[in-house]
């Protein structure tokens, strides 16, 4: 009898205070599984970026250390705009192998190298096979250093010389914070013959790749203080 006198249920008090604990807990919850989810989302982000970047450097890089002037019935050697460039390098992959691989690599049809920025993404096309970078870009700037100077187009063969340097730039992703205005402005930005980088500001990775023994017009090699 004592004890149903003593026993008691929860006053409302308590049962709010309770709730309001209980809300209080699957708030911190919830903000802990969203920080969880945007920190996740950026490192992918930042992974595929970071791929992305570097497969455009080394391709292009490799493919410039033994680029060719004249390609023959395939045209310039080396040939683009502020937005795409195409190189024709001869075999590398014979490796350290004997005298007659060296030499078969050597006289072996030139290999393409095709590079594009369009809608947002990067192509790499090589040997018959092309493949999209994984990281989505707001734009992509090529310049080649010829005569002392950059400039947005080349072509080998009016040259008459490979460029002394490329430079790529890349612009990942959309700004946090953009108008409504910025979309249109960036539409017509990638619809002009020459891209302009400075409606992106600071790239998000830019590489100045030298061309072994590629000399300008006037003789003077790429060296980074002169590009400056």
């Amino acid at each position: 009898m004592n004890r149903r006198k003593n026993a008691r249920g929860f006053t409302l008090l308590e049962a709010l205070i309770a709730v309001g604990m209980l809300m209080l807990l699957l708030g911190a919850l919830a903000m802990f599984v969203e920080d969880l989810s945007r920190t996740r989302q950026f490192t992918a982000r930042t992974a595929a970026q970071t791929r992305s970047a570097d497969a455009l450097f080394g391709v292009l890089e490799t493919a410039l250390q033994t680029a060719v002037v004249d390609g023959g019935p395939l045209g310039a050697g080396v040939t683009g705009t502020d937005r795409s460039v195409r190189v024709l390098s001869s075999r590398t992959d014979a490796g350290s192998g004997s005298v007659r691989e060296l030499a078969r690599a050597a006289f072996a049809p030139l290999s393409a190298t095709q590079i594009d920025e369009s809608s947002g993404n990067i192509t790499i096309a090589r040997g018959g096979a092309s493949s999209v970078l994984p990281a989505t870009v707001r734009g992509m700037r090529v310049r080649y250093w010829t005569q002392g100077g950059w400039a947005d187009s080349f072509d080998s063969l009016s040259a008459g010389s490979l460029p002394s340097a490329v430079e790529v730039a890349i612009w990942f992703g959309v700004p946090a914070a953009q108008s409504a205005v910025q979309p249109a402005v960036q539409s017509v930005a990638h619809s002009t013959e020459q891209f302009a980088g400075d409606e992106f500001g600071t790239p998000d990775r830019v590489r100045t790749i030298a061309v072994p023994d590629a000399a300008g017009a006037d003789g003077a090699r790429f060296t980074p203080e002169a590009a400056r």
